[in-house]
């Protein structure tokens, strides 16, 4: 289910073999970054019109909520251009959010947070909600990628590609060991994927220290900081998504 409404939300993910078979860095021993709290913009290849939502969950974690701007059923007027993050601030503030104006029907839901390695920062983001086949919570999938601050109001983002030839043998190790243990239990597997963990991230720290391989990144996209003035009708399409979703 995650993995679907986020393909849907952020088209540019949409073929990339880039998600992790496991998570990178401990979100236990994680510090949020203040100046990352708040509501941002994605742009990326030129569109936009995603709202992402970095509340704090603890001292340590974000709780991520990611909307898309949508026309309400009873939108008037031409459709606005949404090829950057100044587009989507002049569309959300042009009009109200109602079913005249501007909503949001869809949304996205991930436990992000931060680590370092090999020098450069980098963030984790967790799928939240649904089952995995063995009906457990447990996520197939993470996706981590490594964040460049440009300043406060702007930031970076590069997919890291889990499919790079760094990760070959540790993938081939962790295949082997999915078909060894096929009827596996949930605590048996997370057993393991914490045992994994180091050695993905001593792969990952070793390429990131040296130099930035092109293979090994996705130039994925960039988010801006809403303006102050716009929080509130974000705040809004925020409150839209999460009632309509409960409906």
């Amino acid at each position: 289910m995650g993995a679907l409404l986020m393909l849907a939300v952020i088209p540019v993910f949409v073929g990339l073999l880039a998600c992790m078979p496991v998570p990178i860095g401990n979100p236990e021993r994680s510090s949020i970054d203040p100046e990352i709290s708040g509501i941002w913009v994605w742009e990326a290849d030129g569109e936009s019109g995603e709202l992402y939502l970095f509340q704090p969950y603890d001292k340590r974690t974000w709780l991520m909520i990611g909307v898309a701007l949508e026309e309400g059923a009873e939108y008037v007027g031409d459709s606005p251009e949404l090829h950057s993050a100044e587009q989507t601030f002049r569309a959300l503030a042009s009009g109200e959010v109602s079913a005249t104006g501007f909503t949001a029907t869809n949304t996205i839901i991930f436990k992000a947070w931060l680590t370092r390695l090999g020098g450069k920062q980098f963030m984790t983001w967790e799928p939240v909600g649904g089952f995995a086949p063995n009906g457990s919570h447990l996520p197939e999938f993470w996706w981590v990628l490594r964040l460049d601050k440009r300043d406060r109001d702007h930031f970076d983002v590069y997919m890291v590609n889990g499919e790079h030839e760094v990760f070959e043998d540790i993938r081939a190790h962790m295949k082997a060991y999915e078909e060894e243990h096929e009827f596996a239990d949930e605590d048996e597997y997370l057993r393991y994927l914490q045992k994994m963990r180091p050695k993905w991230e001593r792969a990952l720290g070793k390429v990131a220290s040296h130099v930035d391989d092109e293979d090994l990144y996705e130039e994925t996209g960039t988010f801006t900081r809403l303006p102050q003035d716009l929080t509130s009708k974000a705040s809004e399409l925020f409150r839209e998504v999460i009632e309509f979703s409960a409906e």
